[in-house]
């Protein structure tokens, strides 16, 4: 039942017939509809709370009191019947309203695939190769978050009421207006994070407790953190030559075989498989700079003693003789 105007107009008409005893058999049969379907209502204390009020003060101002008959009785539970479900009606719509969902959309990068986006704030976005971006429906409304996983190098719009914030699993980095590059791949043993410019804070959220890994990492700093182990580290970085991989420019720090592999996979689509003993302690510093996939291997095997074969698109690699 509405609760427009005219509407009220013809309860309140409704009732003077009643109280002048002018009802009509399927008038008053529509009373006892609405009184059935008061019942049915769900069971709110604090609509019935809300309603009361309503209901009792419009009650005396229609019918004052003119003695104890039982015929002021029966009108004033007319009055509070229908006037009971009209504000129980409009309350329960006005509050009971089912929450909208939160829908996500989502844009992913294939192995050897880039992206460059303008995100609806006007952010802009550079997905690395193997990357997923979740845009949830009301972003921007009343917060600007996302879901992120891979690599990719953000440079922020800046909004003082709005901070941006990119959620990487149970790490968030949180904004104002600044570019940095986040690395955050399923598998990785550690997530990184390096600033470009500006300022972020970088928080670790987990069961809804909030831990502040660092409050500022600025210009050339890199925070680290693994998942496993729960442990964080800040310090200096090029963070320039760590996003040169939008320019194809691919750095290594220290990598194993297995990690330097892993790039090479994502950024130039091939299968790779390494065999012979793992030797962990292999690790390299080297930066990669427009190369195809054969002078990439080339240097890796001139640096590392490795050996490789390339079948189509697998490519064996066999680390025993890493030096």
């Amino acid at each position: 039942m509405g609760t427009s105007s005219s509407d009220k107009a013809a309860l309140l008409a409704l009732l003077e017939k009643y109280r002048a005893g002018q009802c009509t058999p399927e008038e008053a049969a529509r009373i006892q509809a609405w009184f059935d379907s008061f019942e049915e209502l769900p069971d709110s204390g604090e609509i019935k709370t809300a309603a009361d009020g309503a209901v009792v003060n419009t009650m005396h101002t229609l019918f004052p009191r003119r003695g104890g008959s039982v015929r002021y009785i029966l009108l004033s539970a007319a009055a509070v019947l229908v006037l009971a479900i009209t504000s129980l009606l409009f309350i329960y719509k006005f509050y009971m309203k089912e929450p909208v969902p939160v829908t996500y959309s989502y844009i992913s990068t294939g192995k050897g695939e880039r992206k460059k986006l303008t995100l609806p704030d006007g952010s802009k976005l550079i997905m690395n190769a193997d990357s997923k971006l979740g845009i949830p429906s009301d972003f921007g409304d009343n917060a600007r978050e996302l879901v992120f996983t891979g690599q990719g190098t953000f440079d922020i719009q800046q909004n003082s009421k709005q901070p941006f914030t990119v959620h990487t699993g149970h790490v968030r980095t949180v904004v104002l207006g600044t570019a940095f590059d986040v690395k955050a791949y399923p598998g990785d043993k550690a997530l990184q994070v390096a600033v470009l410019n500006g300022k972020v804070r970088i928080e670790k959220q987990e069961h809804n407790r909030i831990e502040v890994l660092a409050p500022g990492v600025t210009k050339d700093q890199l925070l680290t953190y693994e998942a496993g182990s729960g442990k964080h580290e800040l310090k200096a970085c090029k963070a320039d030559v760590i996003a040169g991989w939008q320019q194809n420019k691919l750095f290594f720090d220290q990598a194993s075989l297995e990690e330097i592999a892993e790039v090479l996979e994502r950024q130039y689509n091939k299968h790779i498989i390494l065999t012979g003993v793992s030797k962990r302690n292999c690790r390299y510093t080297l930066q990669l700079k427009s190369e195809s996939i054969d002078k990439a291997l080339q240097l890796i095997k001139e640096l590392s003693g490795i050996s490789y074969v390339v079948n189509n698109n697998e490519i064996k690699i066999n680390t025993t003789s890493c030096e």
